[in-house]
């Protein structure tokens, strides 16, 4: 029975990799929307290679008008953190917008659109490198989306146990995009400015979860999402608080997406079983859907080179923990952010 359902699962894997790569991994979607590109990018904190960050920005082969970068003024770091930027051609927005039950990567989002002047909007976070290519690849899809994401790659700044089980359990996101945009990673979004009317900040001031948010009220306008998966960046981190980080993410997906979290509980199990049989019998077959898992990985991170290489083969790791993770959160209803409490309920 085990042996069939491996069998199953790596029929299932192998159909998965040629979708995804006649899809939306082999080649750009392309597209014909051009527009001044304002940039945004709210911090807090320094993050590990934070000058990279920066720098990827300013190299990519379609210059925006303006890339903001929006401090918060009650940040401990703000200080060392605008020396840093002022050492770069970007531009400098600190927090001002208030809203009770928002967060504050929200508050810092709506500042920066509030002062921004281009035709389109890009969010980007603090903590990510971006291929040259990234901002053109994902604004010219924007003339047959109504947005556009990505999804990135782990690259951990040290290899310590807590980075290298994040780096697996971070290949998760992508296999929630399911052969197509099903939701907006807040890393890596685009929209046209004409999207941000009155009801979408309105909307946003009352969230803690920006890209949760920003998906939902697309999919209520009935609009697509353009998953862009040809332009994947690298999240840097050095990570010292896995489980608090991880309970967001889960929760995060629990919240937006209960049936993806709740079918995620079986499938776990199952690779729990898989693995115990694989011990116990030793059958080569057995192993055949660990490898094909690295390779869908392997394949996903092709244009990102030998940076694929890790994250691919912890991949399996992050299966694991992200449903022992999923299973201690499940009915938690307080999450950590950059040092805040938030509370959460279900959609």
């Amino acid at each position: 029975m085990i042996l069939l359902s491996s069998i199953l699962l790596d029929l299932g894997i192998l159909i998965q990799i040629y979708a995804e790569n006649k899809n939306f991994f082999k080649e750009p979607k392309g597209g014909n929307y051009h527009g001044n590109i304002s940039v945004i990018i709210p911090i807090r904190g320094i993050d590990a290679n934070f000058e990279e960050n920066i720098k990827s920005l300013l190299n990519q082969d379609i210059r925006p008008l303006e890339i903001i970068y929006v401090v918060d003024p009650d940040d401990p770091y703000r200080e060392t953190i605008e020396n840093i930027l002022k050492k770069y051609n970007v531009k400098i927005v600190h927090t001002f917008y208030n809203c009770n039950t928002c967060s504050g990567k929200i508050r810092a989002q709506i500042s920066g659109l509030l002062r921004s002047n281009g035709d389109i909007i890009v969010f980007g976070d603090s903590d990510t490198c971006y291929p040259k290519y990234w901002l053109r690849e994902l604004t010219l899809p924007l003339s047959k989306y109504m947005a556009t994401t990505t999804f990135s790659f782990a690259s951990p700044a040290r290899l310590t146990f807590k980075n290298l089980v994040r780096a697996g359990f971070w290949t998760l996101g992508i296999e929630s995009q399911a052969i197509g945009g099903t939701f907006l990673w807040g890393g890596s979004m685009a929209f046209r400015r004409n999207f941000f009317n009155d009801h979408v900040i309105k909307s946003l001031s009352k969230e803690w979860c920006d890209d949760c948010t920003l998906t939902r009220i697309v999919k209520e306008r009935k609009g697509k999402i353009g998953f862009i998966g040809n332009a994947i960046p690298l999240n840097i981190y050095d990570e010292h608080n896995l489980f608090k980080w991880a309970q967001r993410q889960v929760l995060t997906v629990k919240i937006y997406s209960y049936r993806g979290a709740r079918a995620f509980i079986p499938f776990g199990l199952y690779m729990i079983i898989l693995l115990i049989s694989l011990i116990l019998i030793k059958n080569f077959l057995l192993l055949l859907p660990f490898l094909l898992w690295i390779i869908k990985n392997l394949l996903r991170g092709r244009r990102l080179g030998r940076k694929a290489i890790l994250p691919s083969l912890l991949s399996i790791i992050g299966i694991y923990f992200a449903w022992i993770v999923l299973i201690l959160s499940w009915r938690k209803k307080e999450i950590i952010w950059r040092d805040k409490i938030y509370t959460v309920e279900n959609k």
